[in-house]
């Protein structure tokens, strides 16, 4: 069939168009839905990713709500890297994500059919219900939308089938290894494998590629996704980076061996199904579910390679109480001293927020502030476990003793929280230094380097005493804070002195940092005064 120029034009158009229309209606749908999970995705995940199946399952539901595996598995990645999962439970999701891919390459098959517009038009009209339909009006309309667009595909292609220059260049793809490399690049480009899978099983169901090079580019796009979730982690912890590269190793081994043997693959597509279109999705989703069933089987161990092939000694934080359980059947004494501890364990986290800041004044970098961050965050969240478990003590009826205990724990947490704040505050005033592109040879940092120790050495006194608080160590404990006190305060004359000798001198940067100190000072000696005042009164 010979088509004129101008018909050419048009379907090129036509088919760009849909091309188009596909990719944003995927990339809608996909914000929409992930927009309306966000809310309680990070409680879910933290729960359910304890068990392997579980998270595998997770991994596979939310990816197939967004069709995206690189937004999924990113949000794993974030979730690492935040301390909200660790290591070993991102993988089950990042595994389980792979198969959420699947159901673009399903729906690619139900595009010749009438649900695209009974989508629409339900999508449509379900925003002129109440406000609990409304919420289910775009998610609809855009799944509507995602089958409309491939039935503007099929229909863009309809003309080309008997095409022979059009057709050339897809049985010039005579090489598996080279249809796979293609659709690897594509998808880097696209960042999406459930697109690329889509619009294979389009080509394949129209006649327009054979299955032998459609297996080989669904393979291909299963890389290619892995890839382009990297883009992110340049900045991520150590464990974050080891999720990401997993993602990789796991993708290319799984395609790559499924490559090597995709003559039998394809053989056992054709005895399942004679449809080409069929035999396109349902490779991707064998493929998927094997490629996954395999690692969630060897999870262990590919942990423990991927600790070896991207080394590295960091600690990992997570967002966890280190000795409060959540169903906890002690006796109501040993509740008390868990939290005490818990309390400890959120003083040894204050005391990381302020090491991190004081290390952005000679390295102001991005992983620096995202690790800060993180341990900021941790401080709310245990604070919030620490008031959640003490409240809970006040269930069941306690001795007068306790009960000041329960209150005084309470106000010493959220003290401890508030430390935390200034620790970041601390970190701000580092982060401005670099912004105003201030000197840090102007910061007599030796100076400020022995009021920080002697903060540090601060805190760590104050949690000796959290757990069995003695009047004659609190004391004690007074006596360095006068210290600080001092020092600070002569800091403070010397730069009074300073101002008034000399125009250029400013000195505001060691100013700010001094003052957050003695503010955090303050706050530790709010903590003693309590200990203090407990421990007169029962003992």
């Amino acid at each position: 069939m010979n088509l004129p120029y101008s018909e050419y034009l048009n379907i090129a158009l036509f088919l760009f168009s849909s091309i188009i229309l596909f990719l944003f209606a995927i990339d809608s749908l996909g914000k929409e839905l992930l927009d309306l999970a966000t809310e309680n995705f990070r409680r879910v995940v933290s729960k359910l990713a304890k068990n392997r199946l579980f998270g595998a399952l997770i991994g596979a539901i939310s990816t197939a709500i967004v069709q995206s595996s690189t937004a999924i598995t990113t949000v794993a990645m974030t979730l690492v890297n935040t301390g909200v999962i660790s290591f070993h439970q991102s993988l089950a999701i990042i595994f389980g994500s792979s198969i959420g891919t699947t159901l673009t390459a399903q729906l690619a098959l139900l595009s010749s059919t009438p649900i695209a517009p009974i989508l629409l038009i339900v999508g449509f009209l379900l925003k002129f219900l109440p406000k609990k339909f409304r919420l289910a009006s775009k998610p609809v309309f855009l799944m509507g939308f995602v089958l409309f667009s491939l039935n503007l595909l099929t229909i863009s292609i309809e003309p080309l089938k008997s095409n022979p220059a059009f057709l050339s260049v897809f049985s010039s793809l005579s090489s598996p290894i080279l249809a796979y490399i293609i659709s690897c690049f594509f998808t880097v480009l696209v960042h999406s494998s459930s697109i690329t899978s889509g619009i294979i099983v389009v080509l394949a169901a129209q006649g327009v590629i054979s299955v032998e090079m459609a297996i080989p580019m669904i393979l291909g796009a299963n890389l290619g996704t892995a890839i382009s979730s990297l883009i992110v982690i340049s900045d991520f912890s150590v464990f974050a980076k080891r999720a990401g590269y997993a993602n990789i190793l796991f993708k290319a081994i799984g395609s790559i061996f499924y490559l090597l043997f995709v003559g039998e693959f394809i053989q056992l597509l054709r005895i399942l199904t004679p449809n080409l279109g069929q035999q396109v999705a349902l490779g991707h989703l064998l493929f998927n579910s094997l490629n996954t069933l395999a690692f969630l089987l060897l999870l262990d161990p590919f942990e423990s390679l991927m600790k070896k092939l991207v080394p590295g000694d960091e600690e990992e934080v997570l967002f966890q109480t280190k000795y409060i359980e959540e169903a906890d059947s002690k006796k109501l004494s040993e509740s008390f001293e868990d939290i005490k501890k818990e309390i400890g364990h959120s003083i040894e986290n204050t005391i990381r927020i302020y090491k991190k800041a004081l290390m952005l004044y000679y390295n102001p970098s991005q992983k620096i502030v995202i690790e800060l961050k993180k341990f900021e965050t941790l401080n709310d969240y245990l604070d919030d476990e620490i008031t959640k478990a003490l409240l809970s003590t006040t269930e069941t009826r306690l001795s007068r003793k306790l009960a000041k205990a329960s209150v005084l724990y309470v106000k010493i947490s959220n003290t401890i929280e508030q430390l935390g704040d200034l620790g970041s505050d601390l970190s701000k005033v580092f982060t401005r230094m670099h912004m105003l592109d201030i000197s840090p040879d102007e910061i007599p940092i030796g100076k400020l380097t022995e009021i920080f120790n002697l903060l540090i050495n601060l805190f760590k006194s104050i949690e000796s005493q959290i757990n069995h608080p003695k009047e004659s160590e609190l004391l004690e404990i007074k006596l360095k804070e006068e210290e600080i006190y001092g020092i600070i305060n002569d800091e403070f004359n010397i730069h009074v002195r300073k101002l008034q000798e000399s125009q250029t001198y400013h000195g505001n940067i060691f100013v700010d940092a001094i003052s957050i100190i003695e503010l955090s000072v303050s706050k530790v000696r709010e903590i003693r005064k309590l200990l203090l005042k407990y421990v007169r009164e029962f003992n």
